[in-house]
């Protein structure tokens, strides 16, 4: 298993955070955010190229489901590329953190030291 953490739709931030810190670790983190692309087969080449990607792409991607909760790994399955699993739980789960976001900024927005706002407390 690469990382501890699973994801569940809930820990989007923590586990893209722990999959990045992995994936960089091992050297494969240009395949999750898709920097190296599958060369295209032409009669002249040798297929090694093509086949080392594929043989590191089919890893991080089977390291990815397997860190992903099992009622979620469905939608993946029929995925090609780390980078098109990858995107996918970034514009499925991503979004619903911006609200949070904004709130959070808000409330630090509107932080005050009784009447006073921070920065004139201080």
């Amino acid at each position: 298993m690469i990382i501890a953490v699973t994801f569940d739709g809930e820990n989007n931030e923590l586990w893209r955070r722990a999959i990045q810190t992995a994936s960089r670790g091992r050297n494969k983190l240009s395949f999750i955010e898709g920097t190296v692309k599958r060369s295209e087969k032409t009669i002249e080449q040798d297929f090694s190229e093509i086949d080392a990607w594929n043989s590191a792409n089919s890893m991080v991607y089977l390291w990815l489901l397997n860190v992903i909760d099992p009622k979620l790994r469905l939608n993946m399955a029929y995925m090609e590329t780390t980078h098109e699993i990858w995107e996918d739980l970034n514009k499925r789960y991503s979004d619903a953190n911006l609200s949070k976001i904004y709130q959070l900024k808000a409330i630090i927005a509107n932080c005050k030291q009784g009447n006073l706002y921070v920065g004139d407390f201080y």
